[in-house]
């Protein structure tokens, strides 16, 4: 690549030509260089932006510079800390000797993963794809095995970036990452929405020191990331909201904080709170909800929740009469193998919230 020219040059130049002038010519121009010009404003300013930009300029650019900082901030790969230990061993040397064969390429008994420097651009398959990820169960599970259900590997597996997958590597065991993830660049960019939906819920930085529509933003990322891509998708009315009225199954005046609608049909709802006791701000799932309106009679069989304390999740089935059974342990979303578990628990919520809707208008 030819360097670009500087537009200096032509002024290095300069004093040769005066060099080899007559002295007539040079007295003449010597006069006129010497002679005072008035300073303007306008004539200031015309050599300013000239020579350095402006200070308007500047700091206007160093404003947009710190705007993009604060927004790639939010996209931050989250930092070790004593909360979130990385698997042992994987941040030394490995111990084992290396299969690598010497022309590069990776023997079967290799650890390092093997794909190439870039992904093959195909057509998306991210319909087909996403409506084997959400697809309603045949039946609907028992209370008893939910915390089980919840936590099975998807039915396909969703394409991450390599770089993503190594990351991924430090905190998660390998046959779990194998269960759950395939690699953009060995399978093409086949779920352009769903892939970046994904590493974005897994990467984004979480801070329990800021308000509670804050943290709410947090918990989006998971709940658009996953149940955003199923309403895309999903062969029947989906509507996701926040703070509204639900008449059908919640009290007057009592708005849950977030709600999924199938066809008009609450089938999961949830409460956020920054701070406290999650089992406590989780009562708030029954205690907003109409006596009797989860159980037999045409109903739903069972409600899903989840309640929320700062970066803190718990699941809930509700039943019954106002009875809550636990079905699932407290996620920490600063923990990423946490993160990791509350992706695969969201696809099988929409997966048994569809069981749940098709049962009840059978």
């Amino acid at each position: 690549m030819a360097e670009p020219k500087i537009r200096i040059s032509r002024k290095v130049k300069a004093p040769l030509k005066r060099a080899t002038a007559s002295p007539s010519r040079q007295s003449s121009r010597l006069a006129a260089k010497t002679k005072p010009v008035p300073e303007t404003s306008q004539s200031t300013r015309k050599t300013a932006n000239v020579a350095v930009p402006s200070a308007e300029l500047a700091k206007s650019y160093m404003d947009r510079l710190d705007d993009i900082s604060r927004k790639l901030s939010q996209l931050a790969l989250h930092s070790l800390d004593d909360k979130d230990t990385p698997k042992r061993d994987t941040l030394s040397p490995r111990n084992k000797k290396s299969t690598d064969s010497e022309d590069g390429t990776l023997s079967d008994d290799s650890e390092r993963t093997q794909v190439g420097p870039s992904y093959r651009i195909i057509e998306s398959k991210e319909k087909e794809m996403c409506a084997a990820l959400f697809s309603p169960l045949c039946n609907i599970p028992k209370r008893e095995e939910l915390s089980t259900l919840l936590l099975q590997k998807p039915e396909i597996k969703i394409p991450i970036h390599h770089s993503t997958y190594s990351w991924l590597q430090t905190y998660i065991e390998d046959e779990k990452l194998e269960d759950m993830f395939d690699i953009v660049e060995k399978v093409g960019n086949i779920c352009p929405k769903l892939t970046p939906r994904v590493e974005t819920a897994l990467q984004v930085k979480v801070s329990n020191d800021v308000t509670e529509s804050m943290q709410q933003c947090f918990i989006d990322v998971f709940l658009m990331g996953i149940v955003g891509t199923a309403q895309e998708y999903l062969e029947m009315d989906t509507k996701i909201n926040r703070n509204a009225n639900e008449l059908s199954m919640t009290k007057s005046k009592c708005r849950p904080d977030y709600l999924l609608m199938l066809n008009g049909q609450l089938v999961f709802k949830g409460e956020e709170k920054k701070a406290g006791d999650v089992r406590n701000i989780a009562l708030e799932l029954v205690d907003k909800m109409i006596p009797g309106s989860v159980g037999k009679d045409g109903k739903l069989e069972y409600l899903l929740g989840y309640a929320t304390a700062g970066s803190r999740v718990l699941f809930e089935c509700i039943y019954g009469d106002g009875k809550m059974s636990e079905c699932s342990d407290i996620l920490n979303l600063e923990r990423v193998a946490d993160r990791v578990s509350l992706l695969v628990i969201m696809i099988n919520v929409v997966r048994v919230a569809c069981a749940l809707y098709n049962a009840k208008n059978q």
